[in-house]
Formats: C-alpha cells, sequence, structure tokens
C-alpha cells in the first residue's frame, strides 16, 4: 500500500496520453464542407453539419427539428431552405448545425406550414459532415423522397472513454501484481528496508492502545481503555461516535489492508469498510459528474424524466448517510451518551452543513462577490444537512432500549426490523402523504392540477411557465425566483425560462424518505450482526420491494407512469428505485469487503472516510489548478475528460495521503 500512491499518480501522466491518441483529440482532417462549407476543426463539440439539396421547384420549405428525449415536444425550426432554381438547374442549399448527443427527428414542411412533405428520424454523429436530399420521385404522383447522405463520416467520441477504461485497469492489473509479489518475504523486506516503512509501521501500531494493528486505531487511548474514571476527558470521548455519518471518523481501520478483524467484537468496535467502501464510490462519481463528466451527455444529470449516471450518486450518498446514523447513534447511547448530548450534536452537525452549503459550496460565487439578492438558499450540502437533522432526531426520539439487539418480542418475528419502529414508519407515511397531497392537489396559478412536466417546449407548449408544476412554485413563492438555482438541466432539452431548484424544498420530503430506507438498512445490520446470510437475505427482500413499487408507480415506463422516475422533482419513484439499487449495491460492497474480504475497498475507502472534505474541496477549488487548466482544444471529449479524471484521480489520491497521515476532517 505504500506504493499506492505513486502508482495512483501514474493515471495522471496516463491520462495525458488521451491528448496524443490518434484521432481522439483532434478530429481527422478533411477535404470540408460540400460547396465551400467551413472546415470540420470549426465545428462545435457535440455537433454535425447537415447540408440540405432542395431540388423541388415549389416554395421554400420549413425545416424543423425534435430531440428524441424530448417528450411531447414542438419542433424547433432550425432554417428556411430555398427551392431550387429551374433555368439554372441548381438546387436550393442550406447548412444547418445538427446536435449529435441524441437522435433526432427532422420535419420538413410547406413554407406556409400546411403540407408535410418528410420526417426523418436519425442519429447523426459528431463531427460528421451530412446531405439531406429533397427530391420529386415521380412527377405524376409528386412524391417526395427525403435521403440523408454521408459525405464527411463521424468521429467516435467515445474511444476516450474506453482508452480512459484501459489505462485504469492496467494501473489496477499493476497494483494487484505489486500486492502479490508484496506477500513474497524477500520482497517485502527488501522495499521496507528502502522506503523505511517499518519504522512508519511501528509508530502506527504504538497507538493501538494496546490492541493488535489489525483491530482498529483510536484518536484517543484514554478514551477508550474502559476505565471508569468520571474524568472529563472520558466524558468527552463517551459522546463521540464511532460511525460517522459524513464519513469523518473518529476511530479508523488499521492502515494495512490485509487487515481482517471479526466484524464484531465487544473487544474492538471496528467500522465496516463496506460503508466507507460505498460512500467513497457515490463520492467519486459526483466529483467526476460535478467536474463536467468529460461533458458527455450520460454523465450529466437528465433532463428531465429518466435517469443518467450523474442522477445516481447523490440518493446513494444520501441512503448511506442514514446506514451510518444508524449505526453511529447506536455506538453513542450504547457507550452511556445521554440523549441530550446526542440530539446537542446532532444540531450542531445539521447547523455546520447547512452553513458551509450557504457561505462555501455555493454556485453564485461564479457571478462574482456573494450578495443577498442572488444568494441561492437550497443546495445538496443544506438538504444532507436538514435531512439529517430529521432522520438522526426521530431515530433518537423512538428508539427503544433492547430493540437493536433484537431482543424485544414482536409478534412476527420476520418483521423485527419494521414493527418496533412503527412510530417512525407512521411518521414517514405521514410526510409521504403530504408530498402526495401538495403534488397533485395543491392549486398552481396557470398550470393544471397534479402537473409533473418540465413546462418550456413539452407538452407541445401548453405550459411554458410550469416547470416542476407544486415544487417550483412553492419554491417561487417562498424562496423568490432570485434564491433559486438559475439554469435548470431541463432549459438544455426542453428550453425553459423559469428558475427551478432541484434541491428545492418540496423535495426534501423524499430525500427524507431515502434517508430513512438507508437507515434502515443499519437496523438490519445491528439486529442480525454476524448473521451474513440473513442481513444480505433482508437487503435482497428490501430490493425487491422497492422494485416492485417502482414498477408499478412508473409502469415500468419513462413517460407514461402514474409518476414518472425524475431526479429534478425527487419524485417517490425516484426514491424507490434509487433504493432498489442501494440495497442491491450495499449487497455486493458489504459481501465483498466485509464477508469474504476479497476487496479492501480500495480506492474508494479512502475518500469515503474524509467525504466532507473532499466534497467541499473539490468544489472551492474546481477551477484551480492542477483541477483545471487551459485546454488546447476545447471542443474536444478527450481533453476534457482527461482533465476532469485527472482532478478526480487527485482528490483520491489526496484522501489517501490524508488517511495514511491520520488526517479526518469531522463535523
Amino acid at each position: 500500500m505504500a506504493s499506492a500512491a505513486g502508482l495512483a499518480a501514474a493515471a495522471l501522466a496516463a491520462m495525458g496520453a488521451l491528448l496524443m491518441a490518434p484521432g481522439l483529440s483532434q478530429p481527422h482532417g478533411g477535404e470540408g464542407l460540400a460547396r465551400g462549407g467551413s472546415s470540420r476543426t470549426a465545428r462545435r463539440m457535440d455537433q454535425a453539419v447537415l447540408l440540405v439539396r432542395n431540388e423541388l421547384r415549389a416554395p421554400r420549405l420549413n425545416l424543423s427539428a425534435r430531440a428524441g428525449p424530448c417528450h411531447q415536444c414542438l419542433y424547433q425550426f432550425l432554417a428556411f431552405v430555398p427551392p431550387s432554381n429551374g433555368s439554372l438547374r441548381e438546387p436550393g442549399m442550406v447548412v444547418v448545425m445538427v446536435d449529435t448527443q441524441h437522435p433526432l427527428t427532422l420535419l420538413l414542411n410547406s413554407s406556409g406550414g400546411d403540407e408535410e412533405l418528410c420526417k426523418i428520424q436519425y442519429h447523426f454523429g459528431e463531427f460528421g459532415n451530412y446531405s439531406l436530399v429533397i427530391k420529386t420521385l415521380n412527377t405524376s404522383t409528386k412524391t417526395v423522397s427525403c435521403d440523408i447522405v454521408i459525405n464527411e463520416g463521424p468521429i467516435n467520441s467515445y474511444l476516450p472513454i474506453l482508452f480512459a477504461f484501459l489505462v485504469y485497469t492496467g494501473i489496477l492489473v499493476i497494483l494487484v501484481v505489486g500486492r502479490l509479489f508484496m506477500k513474497i518475504d524477500p520482497v517485502r523486506n527488501w522495499v521496507y528496508k528502502k522506503l523505511n516503512l517499518r519504522e512508519t509501521d511501528h509508530r502506527i501500531n504504538s497507538m493501538a492502545c494496546g490492541v493488535s494493528a489489525n483491530i482498529a486505531i483510536w484518536w484517543s487511548c484514554e478514551g477508550v481503555r474502559g476505565s471508569k474514571r468520571g474524568n472529563r476527558r472520558q466524558r468527552k470521548m463517551v459522546i463521540t461516535d464511532k460511525y460517522s455519518e459524513f464519513g469523518s471518523p473518529n476511530t479508523t481501520d488499521s492502515v494495512g489492508s490485509d487487515a481482517s478483524p471479526r466484524l464484531w467484537s465487544t473487544a474492538s468496535r471496528q467500522r465496516l469498510r463496506s460503508l466507507d467502501t460505498f460512500r467513497g464510490l457515490s463520492l467519486i462519481i459526483m466529483v467526476f459528474v460535478n467536474y463536467g463528466g468529460g461533458k458527455y451527455w450520460f454523465f450529466r444529470h437528465e433532463s428531465w424524466n429518466g435517469l443518467t449516471v450523474a442522477d445516481l450518486v447523490f440518493p446513494w450518498f444520501v441512503f448511506i448517510m442514514g446506514t451510518s446514523t444508524s449505526l453511529s447513534l447506536s455506538s453513542m447511547l450504547r457507550r452511556g451518551a445521554s440523549k441530550k448530548q446526542v440530539f446537542g450534536k446532532i444540531l450542531w452537525r445539521s447547523f455546520l452543513l447547512i452553513l458551509l452549503g450557504i457561505i462555501v459550496v455555493n454556485p453564485n460565487y461564479c457571478l462574482g462577490p456573494l450578495s443577498w439578492d442572488n444568494l441561492r438558499f437550497p443546495g445538496v450540502l443544506q438538504r444532507l444537512g436538514f435531512t439529517y437533522l430529521v432522520v438522526a432526531a426521530l431515530e433518537l426520539l423512538f428508539t427503544r432500549v433492547g430493540a437493536e439487539s433484537g431482543s424485544l418480542e414482536t409478534p412476527c418475528p420476520a418483521l423485527k426490523d419494521i414493527l418496533p419502529y412503527w412510530p417512525q414508519w407512521i411518521f414517514m407515511l405521514m410526510l409521504e402523504v403530504i408530498w402526495l397531497c401538495l403534488t397533485f392537489l395543491l392549486p398552481v396559478p396557470g398550470c393544471p392540477r397534479g402537473y409533473l412536466g418540465p413546462g418550456g417546449i413539452g407538452d407541445f407548449g401548453k405550459y411554458p411557465n410550469c416547470t416542476g408544476g407544486a415544487a417550483g412554485y412553492i419554491d417561487r413563492l417562498l424562496l423568490g425566483e432570485k434564491h433559486m438555482y438559475q439554469h435548470p438541466s431541463s432549459s438544455v432539452i426542453y428550453q425553459t425560462t423559469m428558475p427551478y431548484d432541484p434541491e428545492g424544498i418540496l423535495g426534501t420530503i423524499n430525500t427524507i424518505f431515502m434517508a430513512f430506507l438507508g437507515l434502515q438498512a443499519g437496523k438490519i445490520i445491528l439486529l442480525y450482526k454476524d448473521q451474513h446470510k440473513q442481513i444480505m437475505s433482508r437487503f435482497v427482500i428490501w430490493s425487491i420491494v422497492m422494485g416492485i413499487i417502482s414498477a408499478v408507480l412508473t409502469k415500468c415506463s419513462k413517460e407514461e407512469g402514474f409518476i414518472p422516475i425524475n431526479k429534478n422533482l425527487w419524485s417517490i419513484s425516484y426514491v424507490t428505485t434509487m433504493s432498489c439499487f442501494a440495497f442491491i449495491l450495499l449487497l455486493l460492497i458489504y459481501y465483498l469487503v466485509d464477508v469474504r474480504r476479497l476487496w479492501s475497498g480500495a480506492p474508494f475507502f479512502y475518500p469515503g472516510m474524509n467525504s466532507i472534505l473532499v466534497y467541499i474541496g473539490h468544489e472551492v477549488f474546481a477551477n484551480y489548478f492542477p483541477f483545471k487548466w487551459k485546454m488546447q482544444d476545447s471542443q474536444s471529449h478527450a481533453e476534457h475528460l482527461a482533465q476532469n479524471l485527472t482532478a478526480t484521480t487527485l482528490w483520491v489520491i489526496i484522501s489517501y495521503v490524508l488517511y495514511r497521515k491520520r488526517i479526518f476532517w469531522k463535523i
């Protein structure tokens, strides 16, 4: 593990190879457009050139287009196509730029707009050069044909992703082979001698309070010796929690990756590495997509209904926060902390998260100095802070002695992870009823009741100012339009003009429910400790239940369900779908990391242990070198991908170094 940081740093240099790979950073040469069009290098990323050739003698035509993901959208005008010159036998021509991210439907109408000549669905390729030829096949029947011809083939814009995958796979192979060699005594002794690691390991082991280095290392030996001295230092340690909800522990695992302590032990309170690994996985994907994700559309948030990679990570982070909250509160109460002390800690953490979100991580910084007039109130950290406050306080209020050990009698043992917590479930169901009533019954001026659409050009342009329905209306009413997110993802495809905040007020209700489902996972771990099969089977059952609910709500459709999956709204179907995935993913990581110990959790384990530092750091330093630099070609996916992967890899290396130094930022 000592050389892991150096090997991981090789990824940074390897990413530079993306820029030099043939055909990745710059489009290949060509003769230019037909009839003297612009050169290929002048074109923009995610666009292609379409030359429209009109051989009809009729009046000019209207060319319009509609993006494939745009549900029930109006066609958007692209260009007027002039008629052919009958005497000179020259076709009417016009050049337009078309989007290549999604399939397009092209529509050609007569100038009056009454007659539809042809409609074509086509997925153009990036930097491609195409012609749309319009001609008459049969003069007697006036049959018109519209054919697309490829003048110059597009580039494969996904090659940089393949190249990056091969680079990281190669680094992984080197690490695995290196670890195997480190198990050979002569090799290990030589490496230790050269890198002087034995002294480092000795210092680490000396802090273990007399416990083996394979057991958790504690920040303060005096606070965990179990003495009953009533000094202030011990009382301070009593109210600290071992499972920090945000990945900043008071205790850490052994630094050695080969450590294999028992999961549950009265002698050592061992962290579950799977929780930190899951948290770190969510965080690293979040950092990557926040940096731009190589400017690929599937690494950006979905415009409205549906899912992309970017839509997965925030709810997973909320889920694992709920899981850690369950274990954290149980640990603190088991060690003798009073509910008053624990509640004070909950209030302080929530306050700090909300404060950091408003003051430090605020997107209006890019517009200049913050002012009260344009300060954005909602945000990721603000929602995390409020969600944690509600879920943790709810758990603390209704916690029952003996519930976590399973000693309480229940009429149905198969539901012992649910029935003892019925007050919490009633509270959560009441919150969901409130969300449903506000979403579908609240009257919104100028909008249909229960509207869940994006507005703009969606729904054939009938409700342009109804973005988000009740959710958007409540935010605009209570927060004010200037204190919300000004450029929602719906503005890209649906061309919405209304401000809409994906971390708004109404969606927070379902975020709380997501965290509560994560809390449920934590209760399962506590109730069935040491019973791995029972824990994993419960995770499977919960995943199936959530999946069935999602299938019913969405009708297994992206757009046609009762409540579509929507990250902007944080719809209930979005929560059940994400929790279905979360239970399965936690099951797999738990099995590989904590049950079979086939995987140490690296490299995701390290940022998972310092999640708040990594999240705030990547936001604050996003525009600083070496996380960002001036690119030679800003219209290259390869350069964007290299920059974003380099920045993300740097945060993994930083978190690894902090882990080795035993530095954790705790809230």
